[in-house]
């Protein structure tokens, strides 16, 4: 009998932990979508926030690193 309460306590709180973290995870993600909808420039610096740079250009564009882009005027 012992032992069958004690599974339950380990299973309740295994289940309490990581219900926890997806608790948190959720109200997290939450909370940027609201700092990014009102523009707030403070997530750039923010540690806990991963910023990548998306580039929209032309299909089969290359970025190269530390070369300088360059507007290619064809005589128009």
């Amino acid at each position: 009998m012992l032992e069958a309460i004690l599974n339950l306590l380990i299973v309740i709180v295994t289940l309490l932990f990581v219900g926890f973290f997806f608790l948190r995870e959720i109200i997290k993600r939450w909370r940027i979508g609201l700092r990014m909808a009102a523009g707030d420039e403070s997530l750039l610096t923010d540690s806990s926030v991963s910023v990548k740079t998306i580039t929209d250009a032309p299909q089969g564009s290359v970025i190269v690193s530390h070369v300088p882009a360059k507007i290619i005027d064809d005589g128009q």
